[in-house]
């Protein structure tokens, strides 16, 4: 009874009713339904956008600390990756020293006796 007298209150007050406003929105949503289907995926585009858009959002920092927490993980980060690679870069060097080292000599002849016992070499 209570339904009944708002809904005639409304309508007196030149408002449209619960129902016309049901019948709007439900034709503005078939219209929009028709348009995004003319247009294709821009639907999906708009969603992998908004997507993105929320992940962007949420992984920036909500505080100072949490700000400056993930700068110091990633300066962490680019120190570790630094030391490995000089690590790498120093292993990679010793290597071609040795490497070097070893190259391939010509063998002395073999000493003969009497210069051996003579001490000439």
């Amino acid at each position: 009874m209570a339904d009944n007298e708002t809904e005639t209150e409304t309508a007196e007050a030149g408002a449209p009713t619960n129902a016309e406003l049901d019948q709007r929105i439900t034709s503005l949503d078939s219209k929009i339904e028709m348009i995004l289907s003319k247009l294709g995926g821009a639907r999906d585009q708009a969603h992998e956008h908004a997507a993105e858009h929320t992940a962007e959002r949420l992984d920036r920092p909500s505080s100072i600390a949490d700000e400056i927490r993930q700068q110091l993980a990633a300066q962490r980060a680019q120190d570790e990756s630094d030391a490995a690679g000089k690590a790498d870069q120093e292993l990679r060097q010793g290597v071609d020293t040795t490497l070097a080292g070893l190259s391939e000599k010509i063998p002395e002849p073999p000493q003969r006796r009497i210069e051996k016992v003579m001490g000439w070499r």
